[in-house]
C-alpha cells in the first residue's frame, strides 16, 4: 500500500503507547483514523492530539476481549467514514503473575490469552468480511512481542498469547495469498528494544472477571523504571529502550514495503532466534536466552 491518503485506519490500544503513535504518523501520512481503546480518558485525550496535530480522527471505547465491542467499533468507523482499509489489532496487556508458571494464577494466562490472543482474533472475524468484500486493497495487522519468538525465563502467560498469535497471522497470511484478495496480513514486533509505554501498568485496566491479586499487584513492576531498575539488579546495568514513535516510524515505512514481520532487530535477537531453531533441528534442551 503507498499512498494513505483518505484510507481510513482503525487502531486499537490507541490511547497511548505504541498505539497512539501509530495513530498520529498514520494521520500524517493522510490517513483518517478510529482510535480505540478501554480507557475512555486517555482515549478521548489521544484523538484530541492527533486533531491538534491536523489529522481527521474519532475515538471509541472497546474492550477487545468482547466480540459484540469489536462489532460496535468496525460499525462505528464504517458509519463514519464508510469503508476500512487498514486495521491494527494492537491491544494488549502483559499477563501479570508469579515467577514461574506454577505460581502463575489461572486467571492470569485467561487474561493475557482473551485480550492478546482472542482480542486480533475478534479483529479478524469482525473486519475481514468487511476488507474482503470492499474488493480494494487492505491491511490487517496485530501486535505480537519478541517474546513471542524467543521466550524468556518468566511471564510465561504473556509469552505463550503471542506465540499464539504469531501462529495465527501466519496462517491468516498463507488464507490471504490462497484466495488472491487484495487484503494482506502483517504482524508487529515493537522494538528493537523493549518499547518505552504502559505496558508494564497494563493491570490498571484488569477487567473484574480476572480479578486475582498476584495480577493486579503488577508482579512488582507498574512501569518502565522499576523495569529498568530491576534489570539493573538482575544483570547490572540498564537496557536500550525504543520509542513508541520510533517504532511506529518503522510501522509505516513497513506498510510502504508490503512487509509482513515488521520485526526491527539487534543482533542479539537475530543470534537468539537462530539459535532457539537450532536447539529446535537439534532436538536439545532450550538454551536460556541472552536477549539484553
Amino acid at each position: 500500500m503507498q499512498d494513505l491518503k483518505d484510507k481510513v485506519a482503525v487502531i486499537t490500544g490507541s490511547a497511548s503507547g505504541v498505539g497512539k503513535q501509530l495513530a498520529l504518523r498514520l494521520s500524517r501520512a493522510g490517513a483518517k483514523v478510529v482510535l480505540s481503546d478501554i480507557e475512555a480518558n486517555a482515549l478521548e485525550a489521544a484523538v484530541a492530539e492527533v486533531k491538534a496535530a491536523g489529522g481527521t480522527a474519532i475515538g471509541q471505547v472497546a474492550d477487545v476481549s468482547k466480540r459484540e465491542q469489536v462489532d460496535a467499533l468496525r460499525d462505528r468507523a464504517l458509519a463514519e467514514y464508510g469503508k476500512v482499509h487498514l486495521v491494527f489489532n494492537n491491544a494488549g496487556v502483559g499477563g501479570g503473575g508469579g515467577p514461574t508458571i506454577w505460581d502463575t494464577p489461572e486467571k492470569a494466562y485467561r487474561w493475557a490469552m482473551d485480550v492478546n490472543f482472542f482480542g486480533p482474533l475478534n479483529g479478524v472475524l469482525s473486519f475481514m468480511p468487511t476488507l474482503i468484500a470492499q474488493g480494494e486493497e487492505a491491511l490487517i495487522a496485530a501486535t505480537s512481542s519478541g517474546a513471542g519468538i524467543v521466550f524468556p525465563p518468566s511471564g510465561a502467560a504473556y509469552s505463550a498469547s503471542k506465540a499464539a498469535l504469531i501462529a495465527l497471522m501466519e496462517v491468516l497470511s498463507y488464507q490471504l495469498q490462497f484466495s488472491g484478495t487484495q487484503v494482506r496480513a502483517a504482524i508487529l514486533f515493537p522494538g528493537p528494544h523493549v518499547v518505552d509505554t504502559n505496558l508494564f501498568s497494563s493491570h490498571r485496566n484488569l477487567q473484574k472477571e480476572y480479578d486475582d491479586p498476584a495480577i493486579a499487584s503488577g508482579a512488582g513492576i507498574n512501569n518502565v523504571d522499576e523495569f529498568q531498575a530491576a534489570m539493573k539488579m538482575l544483570i547490572g546495568h540498564e537496557v536500550p529502550l525504543t520509542k513508541p514513535e520510533d517504532f511506529a516510524e518503522e510501522v509505516y515505512q513497513s506498510i510502504l514495503r508490503d512487509d509482513f514481520y515488521i520485526l526491527p532487530l539487534t543482533d542479539k535477537t537475530k543470534d537468539a532466534i537462530r539459535k532457539r531453531y537450532d536447539d529446535m533441528i537439534e532436538r536439545r534442551q532450550p538454551a536460556i536466552p541472552d536477549m539484553m
